[in-house]
């Protein structure tokens, strides 16, 4: 295999054992950029002669004796929107290009000490806000699956990186989704943790201010392992002195966890959008590998099924004036355009809009409309109350069934074209559930939709008939699932996590990666 081939616990063990060094490491992942990122479009800083002249003191160090830490000269990328001294964090906004950090993200800082290698930033959204990644400063970045399909976003250049073997070890950030749905599109591993278990210092926001749900960074990587071995590298102890909101707690090594005698809940539709039957498949494969690792697989339906128009009411509360204020401007992303415009309707035209959905049985629409506008200091405090109650609501769902995982869809659908993710806000109930409600949630890759599962039967509202239209032609893609715990249990997420993988990685459908970039035809 090659350099770029090779997982992180795999060049991790070869640094060890002095087979490889950390500049060849980093040589490597520069040259596959070089050879492939043209055409995926994930980088959009690259520091390359500063990560090999990191390398040389890994080595040298290394050579010496001494010991970084758990990631002692292994390559890192960042998300763009995390800081990085001396570099902007934009969003994808002209307005705040040439504003460089002074200071590096604590996250940041702690992976630097924990010896890692920083390759460069990746790609965004504009305000992190679609399922893609594109903006007017970096362009757009493709899946590498299917280069006329979007790699998802917020985080989606860091998934794309590590599914096109140009990143080995990345970082996002989650808010509606924006970690596990690329590694979901991408056919890799992410993880949403709890809110501030991971700090979130130096990480910026569109939406800042905004509480009653919270961004959260979060780890990316092409196995389960990889992924376990960079939540360990990141001291939480270290983390709580240098941000107050952390908890100065490590997470529990995985590796601990056994899975046997687990109560695994397993939801195949969560009774607001049945998702793609791919999707549903990858769900049932998975249960079966978690049954196989000794754990019980039961049914289970979740409390609450339309709560993302909660999400939605509440991050549109301010009628969009803060996003309006950070484009300064600009005109909003093609994927904003519609959303943008609802929000800033007046009052009384999205309710006859939304009656007029209503009198042609689009009930879905309707209820975004009436969901959207801005709203008064009462009406925000009362859906956080809501917000509240259907937190309580599944916790005590989940102690009924006495549950310590769940796993369920991490979307609608596979991975859709690139430029229609503004139509299909409404496909992301899967994803918003679990960061509302602040429970850790991670995305694996177990297969890829089947041409019989690309055609979605009698879609029946315009939700789902934008949904059907995206699923065309979808063959390939790679179907996740995301696997759910309670609150600061991150480390049954990273468990069941890795017991799937041993399992459907064997299978001929699974989406291994790196993989060379496939155009429109595939």
């Amino acid at each position: 295999m090659q350099i770029h081939e090779l997982s992180a616990i795999e060049l991790k063990k070869h640094l060890e054992t002095r087979q490889v060094s950390s500049r060849q490491i980093v040589q490597a992942l520069i040259d596959r950029r070089h050879a492939v990122d043209a055409e995926v479009r994930a980088f959009v800083l690259e520091f390359d002669a500063q990560a090999l002249q990191r390398a040389d003191e890994a080595d040298a160090a290394r050579a010496r004796g001494e010991s970084w830490g758990l990631l002692h000269g292994l390559p890192v990328t960042i998300k763009e929107n995390i800081d990085i001294a001396g570099t902007d964090s934009t969003m994808g906004l002209k307005n705040r290009q040439n504003q460089p950090a002074k200071t590096d993200a604590v996250t940041v800082t702690l992976l630097k000490e924990a010896g890692a290698i920083v390759l460069g930033k990746t790609n965004v959204p504009q305000l992190l806000l679609a399922q893609e990644a594109e903006n007017d400063i970096w362009g757009i970045t493709h899946n590498p699956w299917n280069t006329a399909r979007s790699p998802g976003g917020s985080s989606g250049g860091e998934a794309a990186a590590l599914a096109s073997g140009t990143s080995v070890l990345g970082i996002g950030t989650d808010i509606g989704g924006s970690i596990r749905i690329p590694a979901h599109f991408c056919g890799i591993h992410g993880l949403k943790p709890t809110v501030d278990r991971w700090s979130n210092r130096g990480s910026t926001t569109g939406i800042a201010g905004q509480e009653m749900v919270r961004s959260q960074m979060g780890p990316m990587a092409r196995t389960a392992r990889d992924l376990a071995l960079l939540t360990q590298a990141v001291d939480l102890q270290r983390a709580a002195q240098l941000d107050p909101a952390v908890p100065p707690w490590q997470i529990p090594d995985p590796a601990t966890v056994d899975l046997r005698g687990m109560r695994v809940g397993m939801t195949l539709d969560d009774g607001y959008l049945a998702p793609n039957a791919g999707l549903q498949r990858a769900v049932k494969l998975a249960a079966e590998a978690l049954k196989s690792a000794g754990a019980t697989i039961v049914d289970y339906q979740p409390p609450g099924p339309d709560l993302l128009f909660t999400w939605l009411a509440g991050i549109s509360a301010d009628g969009g004036t803060t996003l309006r204020n950070m484009l300064a401007g600009e005109l909003p992303a093609r994927q904003l355009q519609a959303t943008v415009k609802a929000a800033l309707l007046p009052s009384p035209v999205r309710m006859l809009l939304a009656a007029i959905f209503d009198a042609r049985g689009d009930k879905r629409m309707a209820r975004l409309l009436r969901s959207l506008g801005a709203k008064p200091v009462s009406e925000l405090w009362a859906l956080t109350n809501t917000r509240t109650v259907l937190r309580r609501a599944e916790h005590d769902a989940w102690a009924a069934q006495q549950l310590d995982l769940v796993i369920c869809p991490p979307h609608t659908m596979p991975a859709m074209p690139i430029g229609t993710s503004g139509d299909l806000t409404m496909a992301l109930s899967y994803a918003f559930r679990y960061v509302m409600l602040n429970y850790p949630a991670g995305v694996a890759p177990v297969t890829r939709v089947l041409e019989n599962e690309t055609v979605r039967a009698n879609p029946a509202d315009t939700v789902e008939k934008r949904c059907a239209a995206a699923e065309l032609h979808c063959d390939g893609m790679p179907a996740g699932v995301q696997v759910v715990a309670p609150p600061y249990r991150e480390e049954r997420v990273l468990a069941a996590m890795a017991a799937i993988e041993d399992v459907v990685s064997k299978e001929a459908l699974y989406p291994h990666t790196p993989i060379e970039p496939l155009g429109k035809g595939k």
